[in-house]
C-alpha cells in the first residue's frame, strides 16, 4: 500500500500546470504573430450556433466599399442553426426575413 500519497498529488499538479502553460503559450504565439484575428474567426466559427449578424455587417460593408461583384456574385456560408446552413450571395440573403437589414444593390447584368 501506498501511505505517502503526496509525490502523486504534486505530480498531477505540475502535469496540469504545463498543460495550461502551453494553452497559454500557444495562445500568446498566435496573438503576437498578427494572425490572431483569423484564429478568433476560427474559435468563434466552432462556438457559435448563428453567424447571421456577422454576414449581414460583411454585406453592408460591402455596399458601402462599392463592392458590387462580390455583393451580388460571391456566395458567403450562412448559419442558421448548428444543422441548417447555405450558400448565398448578399443580394440573395437581402431577400430573406431574416436579412433584409441589408441595404439593397441593384445587381441586374453584374454576374
Amino acid at each position: 500500500m501506498l501511505k505517502n500519497k503526496r509525490g502523486i498529488e504534486l505530480a498531477f499538479g505540475t502535469i496540469i500546470t504545463i498543460i495550461i502553460a502551453i494553452v497559454l503559450l500557444i495562445f500568446l504565439i498566435f496573438m503576437l504573430a498578427g494572425s490572431f484575428n483569423s484564429f478568433k474567426e476560427k474559435v468563434l466559427l466552432y462556438l457559435t450556433v448563428s453567424n447571421i449578424d456577422t454576414i449581414i455587417e460583411n454585406c453592408n460593408t460591402l455596399v458601402l466599399q462599392g463592392q458590387i461583384y462580390e455583393y451580388c456574385c460571391i456566395k458567403k456560408t450562412v448559419k442558421l442553426s448548428a444543422k441548417e446552413k447555405y450558400e448565398l450571395t448578399c443580394a440573395n440573403i437581402s431577400m430573406q426575413s431574416w436579412g433584409n437589414r441589408i441595404t439593397n444593390l441593384n445587381c441586374e447584368g453584374v454576374c
